[in-house]
């Protein structure tokens, strides 16, 4: 799975990664579950941020400035 994150005032990709699998598991979440997408976001994406200094000020501010995709 290939996770790319944009910036909603460019459009252009700010961050892109491969998501292993073993990724998934280390997180113990399941790409089937139904909360796949909050769980995803509040866990992965959360740490994907912060790891990689993608400058944040409040998670609301994540979600007005920047949108992802899975692919």
């Amino acid at each position: 799975m290939k996770l790319k994150i944009y910036s909603n005032k460019t459009n252009q990709i700010i961050h892109s990664m491969i998501i292993p699998n073993e990724l998934l598991n280390q997180y113990d979440i399941n790409v089937n579950d139904d909360d796949f997408t909050e769980l995803f976001e509040t866990e992965i994406l959360n740490d994907i941020f912060e790891q990689n200094n993608i400058e944040l000020i409040t998670w609301e501010y994540i979600i007005e400035n920047t949108y992802y995709e899975l692919i």
